[in-house]
């Protein structure tokens, strides 16, 4: 085997290689068997690590593609880590496109998924070619275990803008029926105007309320004067209620947090109904969430009180009630 011509080819594939390669070099299978035994380790059936210990990340992605072969795109939950979305899962299996004549398997860490539609937006790094953020995000939205899970992904991606929401309804209906329910409702909370998973979950369970009227999602808000407002998590137009979901996973700094409670503060100044919760209490209690929105309401309702003199502007076509 030719070790000087091998590894330029090593320093491009950060220590990995094919068996096709190392034969291209001269490597025999009895040198390719003598060195698996003592130097080498085989990671996936066609892939060879240089070396012993366990793969990073990046090598995880780059061995699925020298797997795969030529057209191979990393999709799902691996490529949105690589385009930086904090909700994705980087300890996922590498999803893999592959052309048609390819079939869909499962190799190890590895998910090979045929398609006869390929990403003509894919990013190239080096050997490595990534889905598009719209086509990522959409594959890792049908493949999550839930809805939440779903959620997270896409109203991470949107929120940020990362992606556009007709891009990724694009991408749902273009693509394989399989988990397309799933991916299909995720995007329709992100059309509706929803950030956050809490946001979401809260929305529907305010949509099917029997005593709220139609919620609104982030809308936009002024006072009279023309003076902006914070734009409350949920909004109840008729009696001007909002009601804001504060995480402190999300006010790393102190100052954050008492930015965020001056605000709420600012909304009461203007006579705005203020009521507010944690993530926690809404993901573990939220029939007693709703109910005590439900109180509020029908209370400023008794007391005749006038609406507050801002208005509102939606952000999203928000959910029926």
């Amino acid at each position: 085997m030719d070790d000087a011509a091998l590894q330029p080819l090593l320093a491009l594939q950060q220590g990995l290689v094919t068996r096709a390669q190392l034969r291209d070099v001269g490597a025999t299978r009895a040198e390719l068997r003598w060195r698996l035994g003592r130097q080498w380790s085989l990671v996936l059936p066609h892939v060879v690590l240089t070396g012993r210990g366990p793969l990073s990340g990046a090598q995880q992605l780059l061995a699925a593609v020298l797997e795969v072969g030529d057209g191979a795109v990393v999709t799902g939950h691996r490529a949105c880590a690589w385009h930086g979305l904090r909700s994705a899962y980087g300890n996922r299996p590498v999803t893999v496109l592959a052309g048609p004549t390819q079939a869909s398997r499962q190799l190890g860490f590895v998910v090979v998924r045929r398609t006869a539609r390929p990403d003509p937006r894919a990013v190239a790094r080096g050997v490595v070619r990534i889905a598009s953020t719209a086509r990522a995000v959409a594959d890792a939205a049908r493949d999550a275990h839930d809805l939440g899970e779903a959620r997270a992904v896409v109203l991470e991606a949107v929120q940020r803008r990362l992606v556009r929401v007709e891009d990724l309804e694009h991408e749902v209906e273009a693509g394989p029926r399989h988990g397309s329910r799933t991916a299909r409702a995720a995007v329709r909370d992100a059309r509706a105007g929803s950030w956050s998973v809490p946001e979401a979950e809260l929305l529907h369970r305010c949509s099917r309320s029997a005593v709220l009227p139609r919620p609104w999602p982030n809308p936009w808000l002024e006072a009279d004067d023309g003076t902006p407002l914070v734009s409350p998590d949920l909004w109840f137009d008729d009696v001007g209620l909002a009601v804001m979901v504060h995480s402190r996973a999300h006010h790393l700094r102190d100052e954050d947090w008492e930015g965020t409670v001056e605000s709420d503060g600012r909304l009461a100044e203007h006579g705005v109904l203020v009521v507010a919760f944690t993530p926690r209490s809404i993901r573990l209690r939220p029939d007693e969430v709703v109910a005590r929105i439900e109180r509020v309401y029908r209370s400023a309702l008794r007391a005749g009180r006038a609406r507050p003199r801002v208005r509102m502007a939606a952000r999203g076509p928000g959910l029926a009630g």
